[in-house]
């Protein structure tokens, strides 16, 4: 079995893009997020183009219902939602 290897960066990620090759993107920046899940940039590309990748393939946000359907899907919707206070936190105390 040919395992495919692949050097993930955000250039190449972008070329994809660039390209219209979403699904290969979307690919290359969830490894990114796997090697830095502190990335705020990486977690918003990712949500980016999985709303990319649903809207390509015909699939409804389900007219304002939760997209989420497994486990890992809450844990990633929890982990955006503390993303967002954070950065709310921040820009209060800054702006204090």
């Amino acid at each position: 079995m040919e395992e495919e290897t692949t050097i993930a960066t955000e250039t190449l990620a972008e070329l994809y893009l660039k390209g219209e090759n979403i699904e290969e993107a979307y690919k290359i920046y969830r490894q990114l997020l796997k090697q830095d899940p502190s990335s705020i940039r990486f977690k918003e590309k990712v949500r980016e183009l999985e709303l990319r990748l649903r809207k390509s393939r015909g699939v409804s946000s389900g007219g304002g219902k939760s997209p989420i359907k497994s486990k890992r899907d809450i844990e990633r919707a929890i982990g955006e939602l503390k993303d967002w206070l954070n950065r709310i936190r921040q820009a209060r105390k800054r702006s204090w």
